[in-house]
């Protein structure tokens, strides 16, 4: 079966898990991890971030959208370049994205955006129970994140879909262009295109950047598979 949650109100467990924050989180770890970072390590807390910064860690993230103080990076992908990324552990802490992934579980756990999604639908073809989760924006619905879910649902192309999963590619088949949909009327990417972010907008909505799949194992991100 597959199943979508828009925004979790509790603990989400499956067989398989796909956590989706397009604007920003898992289009972070996604480009992290895709140029060459060791791992992502998510985190709930400023404090539990900084108590992990040690030589080749960088701690990274955001609150309201904007770096915190003390932060090697913030939560833009654009930031993370090969050449600061290479090697590192990246220890993440994020508004939306990071406090999701603190509420789910499953065999299986992954980070999908745009920037990943057909690597992320062929990942998906051999798994039997999906449930992707939606991170919204401060416990609100994000109508990117719902977007993207329907994109995957719609590419997957099973029919063992429950209400959730239905509508949301149901809206998907609705839209004609993804980006302008999104910069119109998603008021997260307005908000972060009116604190100067409109390339980070442009970034996380682009298709098939990276062919890798980010995979939660023992609480790190890596590009390993989960056994």
């Amino acid at each position: 079966m597959v199943n979508v949650v828009m925004v979790p109100c509790s603990v989400v467990k499956d067989e398989t898990v796909v956590v989706v924050d397009v604007l920003r989180a898992t289009s972070t770890i996604v480009t992290a991890l895709a140029n060459g970072a060791k791992e992502v390590i998510p985190v709930k807390t400023v404090e539990e971030a900084l108590k992990r910064k040690e030589r080749d860690v960088l701690v990274c993230g955001e609150r309201n959208a904007k770096k915190i103080e003390g932060f090697d990076l913030g939560n833009s992908p654009l930031e993370y370049k090969s050449e600061l990324v290479l090697g590192k552990t990246i220890v993440l802490t994020t508004t939306n994205g990071t406090q999701v992934i603190e509420r789910v579980e499953g065999d299986s756990v992954i980070a999908a955006s745009f920037l990943n999604v057909s690597a992320v639908v062929e990942y998906l073809k051999e798994k039997e129970n999906i449930t992707i989760v939606c991170a919204g924006t401060s416990g609100d619905f994000s109508l990117e994140d719902f977007l993207l879910a329907g994109m995957i649902v719609k590419r997957m192309k099973r029919e063992d879909l429950l209400d959730g999963a239905l509508v949301v590619m149901r809206y998907f088949e609705s839209v004609q262009n993804i980006r302008e949909e999104i910069k119109r009327f998603s008021s997260h990417a307005k908000r972060l295109i009116s604190l100067g972010f409109e390339k980070d907008v442009d970034f996380c909505t682009t298709e098939d950047l990276f062919h890798e799949v980010p995979v939660l194992v023992n609480g790190a991100f890596t590009l390993k598979e989960a056994r």
